[in-house]
């Protein structure tokens, strides 16, 4: 078992350039259309994109995919989901779920979280643990093998 700090981790190098993107003021969530390179699917109500800042290391194994579903109307927390969009979001956790994916999503006053749009993070992971696992956050430092 290794040392770790919490369930989720960048490199150095990763989280560098996710600090100097999050400094943008504009909520991007709001701007993606399906020629976005980020875009995968329409969801109906929502859209699944893939996150060009994924977690390398998600409860201390690799992350080996991490997309998220991004509701198209902009809203802070999952309890402004209308009884539809709701609905909707049930299904397509439970599907993603099914599929090997673990579900994130922050609530709206949470100190981490960067976007105020909400969005649920769809990680799936490998199917080992490291077996070591060191962190400091400040300078940020991830050692794993």
């Amino acid at each position: 078992m290794g040392l770790q700090s919490g369930p989720v981790s960048r490199t150095r190098s990763s989280q560098r350039q996710y600090v100097l993107h999050k400094k943008t003021a504009v909520c991007e969530f709001c701007n993606f259309t399906s020629k976005s390179p980020q875009f995968i699917k329409d969801e109906g109500k929502f859209r699944l994109i893939k996150n060009i800042f994924q977690y390398d290391i998600w409860d201390g194994c690799r992350v080996q995919e991490h997309l998220m579903l991004v509701p198209k109307r902009h809203i802070q927390s999952l309890s402004e989901l209308t009884t539809q969009e709701s609905a909707q979001y049930g299904k397509l956790v439970g599907r993603y779920e099914s599929q090997g994916y673990s579900l994130y999503s922050r609530a709206p006053d949470n100190i981490t979280k960067s976007i105020l749009h909400q969005h649920t993070h769809l990680i799936k992971l490998e199917p080992s643990r490291r077996k070591f696992l060191f962190y400091l956050y400040k300078p940020h430092l991830l050692l794993f093998k």
